[in-house]
């Protein structure tokens, strides 16, 4: 705890560094204000959204000058709850900020030891850090107020100390009440605290250059355990007024940190030497009072308590040290990389764990990147591991085409191989999973019409995944590893027409497997997204306008349940959830430099009082009107 303070302190003492010094910069820009203001209050301003832009560190390791402007698109400015915004393709618990995972496969990043505790990654890693150049002090703040007690925040400040030094923050609320059995306003469901600080620094020769981030998230889930609607229920008992969560004592909790530093030195073009280290970690924990929950929710007991407090932490530190440059118009990188990982659990038995707990890994890797400038991109990426786990990545970018190619093997989780709690029992010797994905579209493109054709292929072996089985001991959640494979392909098409100012796009998806060993995967068959909107602008460029419907549907399936002691989704057999249409109504506009959106959510429940279930014995979320804005000053 101590060492985190300090990472914490660090941090701040370079914010405050770096914001005390903004005066050397900023004495002339105070001085044309003023002059400015005293000479006409109508005077043009000359601080905006093309004097603000922003840069990726990516971009810099791979040697590109590319900057970013303000974003000020309306939109689908509408879609701020996390499953929406990416495009449906993620499932949850029915509220914002709880746990939530990918409908569709996806491999993880990290070839080497993980946690295995996922539910809220997307709530971490969801967007990069933004490093800015701006001509005046840059803040933005983003707010949604939704109904019934859903409000998110969103605040970004950034400054350059001088032309060459930049700093500055960003810090992000979740407010969710709760949507079964709410008390009254504040009674919440999900808390969540995110902010980061960071610097970015280069010399006047551009030799030298220097990122710094620190990053701290906080989040807090009460956890009722789904309805409670007993043997002999009918669907409508999950959209009840009346109906009761299984409990009401839960709650989980996850905290992450991360301090991030990366700089380089440039040589000559052709070569530059480069070291980036970070630091991580992970805690995630779970409370109940079993007492309180029903006669036989809990299946097992392994720790004999009045209180359940069960917790589990990671800690990983990471150096890299690299080379990279330019050859004409390819980039290359190669790299040495060791990572240290502790991995510590409240109950586990350390002699039963096959695995060792902390240790160190070893890892070779390259990057390579071709840009044939109007034609075509091509990136790739391989890394590989003592151990044999490796990544090949691989990636063709054009104007009518796109195709991916991801190929790896991975260590199973740590929660995946060895865990004991209070409910939970565990110590396995699951063997590495190899994953292979190919995709590819076709792109035509016109004023009127775009169409995208594609298909994703995937093939997994010694799949690792949660499972739903008849008692084992009494256990009936537990980690298995697939004996088969798993293939199946997933066609889809985009489609894209503009009549005048009226736009439609859709997106449909729909999956088949070729072979499926053990019924591992679980994916609905048909997948659909649609909208249909109005896109304009009026009185003379000072109001713009996006309004519409947007649609999304997918076919019924077994989607996985989940299992909020170890925070895991999991495969069952016993429930389908029904297809359902979510229809929303919004209306996105842009007043000079304020973004504003107004939004009715889940239209059809209003008409029917019948809603969706967005995993097995959760409801969705409810019909309700949501309103938010963001507003964004340049001095």
């Amino acid at each position: 705890m101590k060492g985190n303070h300090t990472i914490a302190q660090i941090g701040f003492i370079l914010l405050l560094i770096g914001m005390s010094g903004m005066k050397l910069y900023a004495q002339e820009e105070n001085q044309i204000r003023r002059g400015s203001s005293i000479l006409d209050d109508s005077t043009k301003q000359i601080y905006g959204p093309t004097t603000s832009r922003y840069f990726y560190e990516d971009d810099v390791f791979f040697n590109k000058k590319k900057f970013y402007f303000i974003d000020t698109v309306i939109r689908d400015f509408h879609r701020f709850p996390y499953v929406q915004r990416y495009n449906n393709l993620y499932q949850d618990l029915g509220n914002i900020g709880t746990a939530i995972k990918p409908i569709y496969y996806q491999p993880p990043e990290q070839i080497g030891v993980r946690s295995g505790f996922h539910s809220y990654d997307l709530y971490w890693d969801h967007e990069r850090i933004e490093y800015y150049d701006t001509k005046s002090p840059y803040t933005n703040m983003k707010v949604i107020l939704g109904g019934k007690g859903r409000s998110m925040t969103d605040i970004a400040f950034s400054r350059n100390v001088n032309p060459r030094w930049n700093t500055g923050f960003n810090f992000r609320t979740i407010l969710m009440d709760k949507q079964v059995q709410r008390s009254g306003r504040g009674d919440r469901h999900v808390i969540g605290t995110y902010y980061d600080i960071y610097t970015s620094y280069f010399t006047e020769d551009e030799k030298y250059r220097l990122f710094f981030n620190f990053r701290r998230n906080h989040h807090q889930v009460d956890e009722y355990g789904g309805i409670d609607v007993g043997v002999n229920y009918v669907m409508s008992d999950f959209f009840d007024t009346n109906a009761q969560p299984n409990l009401t004592a839960a709650e989980s909790r996850e905290l992450r940190m991360n301090i991030h530093f990366n700089h380089q030195y440039s040589i000559a073009k052709e070569l530059q030497l480069y070291h980036t280290f970070d630091r991580g970690r992970q805690g995630n924990q779970f409370f109940d009072t079993p007492s309180l929950a029903p006669a036989g929710f809990y299946d097992y007991v392994e720790v004999d308590s009045a209180n359940t407090s069960d917790n589990a932490k990671l800690v990983t530190l990471r150096n890299e040290v690299g080379i990279k440059g330019n050859l004409a118009k390819l980039f290359y990188n190669g790299y040495y990389a060791i990572r240290h990982y502790d991995m510590t659990y409240k109950y586990v038995n350390l002699d039963s764990v096959s695995v060792p707990l902390n240790g160190y890994e070893n890892y070779l890797g390259g990057r390579l990147a071709l840009d044939i400038d109007s034609i075509f991109t091509l990136t790739g990426w391989a890394e590989i591991m003592a151990n044999g786990n490796y990544r090949i990545e691989g990636n063709l970018s054009s104007r009518w085409l796109e195709a991916t190619l991801k190929q790896s093997q991975y260590s199973p989780s740590f929660l995946q191989q060895a865990y004991r709690g209070s409910h939970d029992v565990w110590y396995n010797n699951f063997a590495a999973t190899e994953s292979s994905q190919l995709s590819g579209f076709i792109h035509y493109r016109d004023r009127a019409v775009s169409i995208s054709p594609g298909v994703a292929l995937t093939r997994l072996k010694n799949y690792v995944y949660f499972k739903y089985r008849e008692s084992v001991d009494d256990q009936t959640v537990l980690p298995v590893q697939s004996g088969g494979d798993q293939i199946f392909a997933s066609p889809e098409l985009r489609f894209n027409v503009r009549a005048g100012n009226i736009t439609l796009h859709t997106r449909s998806i729909y999956t088949v497997f070729l072979k499926n060993d053990d019924n591992a995967i679980r994916i609905p068959p048909l997948f659909v997204n649609a909208q249909i909107a109005y896109n304009n602008i009026h009185f003379g460029g000072s109001l713009e306008l996006h309004t519409g419907f947007e649609v999304h549907w997918q076919s019924t399936y077994a989607a996985d349940a989940y299992d909020l002691v170890t925070q895991q989704f999991y495969r069952q057999d016993d429930f389908k959830v029904p297809s359902f249409p979510i229809v929303d109504v919004f209306v996105n506009a842009k007043i000079r430099r304020a973004r504003i959106f107004f939004k009715y959510t889940n239209l059809i429940q209003l008409i029917t009082q019948s809603g969706y279930l967005a995993t097995p014995g959760y409801p969705g979320q409810r019909n309700v009107f949501d309103f938010g804005f963001d507003w964004s000053f340049y001095d």
